[in-house]
């Protein structure tokens, strides 16, 4: 598997600080000309519906789990890898440590029939709906986003890969 970027966003460098490693799942859902992505209603943005990998869980069970759970959409299929992203940070829970995050990402073919989401709570904060919208139009809200300074760790990782599946498209 291909790595796609890493993004080190310590603010401050400790030297030898213990990591917290984390592996996470992302969706790749094209149908019609447009991505199946999950809208944050309260920060107005956009991010590829997946999340965190649980210990001894297999990467596209989390995927197939994931994408259920926030889009309320079954996967048909688990396609190619684009690759994955790297993440580093100073941990937000403990300023002694530094946070790894590894963020897959995976093609995916989804049913049509929708089913009812199975939000977090910080999701459900953060007011996750599901959309169907053009590439241009997720880079156009993710890119003002990170212009005005976003405050999430995904948002220029989602804005990056946004862009790389633009370019890729003919």
């Amino acid at each position: 598997m291909k790595l796609l970027k890493i993004f080190d966003k310590r603010d401050k460098l400790l030297g030898h600080r213990p990591i917290i490693y984390r592996d996470s799942v992302r969706a790749i859902i094209l149908k019609y000309g447009k991505i199946l992505l999950v809208y944050s209603e309260q920060s107005k943005e956009y991010k590829f519906p997946g999340g965190g990998v649980n210990e001894h869980e297999i990467r596209h069970i989390a995927l197939r789990r994931e994408v259920l759970e926030e889009v309320g959409k079954k996967v048909s299929s688990v396609n190619e890898s684009l690759g994955y992203i790297d993440q580093i940070y100073n941990d937000v829970y403990d300023e002694r440590k530094y946070f790894y995050l590894r963020s897959f990402y995976y093609f995916c073919e989804v049913y049509d029939e929708d089913y009812d989401q199975n939000l977090e709570i910080y999701e459900r904060n953060l007011k996750f709906v599901p959309k169907w919208v053009t590439l241009e139009e997720a880079i156009k809200v993710n890119q003002k986003k990170f212009d005005d300074g976003s405050e999430y760790y995904w948002t220029e990782r989602e804005l990056f890969v946004l862009k790389l599946l633009k370019e890729m498209r003919p």
